[in-house]
């Protein structure tokens, strides 16, 4: 199993939250659909838990993995 270092990052500016994330998807899935369903769970997640605004939530595919 590959671990990813730096896969997350959080920054915080007068109380705006921005989110950088690496992800590593299956093959075959929909990488539009898998992105924006992480994005909107990730910044209701923060901003339920925190009251801080999330004005982005920046997502980068970094792994492809194919299905044996």
């Amino acid at each position: 199993r590959r671990v990813l270092f730096r896969s997350v990052k959080v920054d915080v500016l007068d109380g705006v939250v921005t989110v950088s994330l690496s992800l590593n998807l299956r093959f075959g899935k929909n990488i539009m659909e898998v992105s924006s369903r992480v994005q909107e769970k990730v910044k209701a997640a923060i901003e339920n838990m925190t009251g801080l605004s999330v004005a982005d939530v920046n997502i980068k595919v970094a792994d492809r993995k194919s299905v044996v």
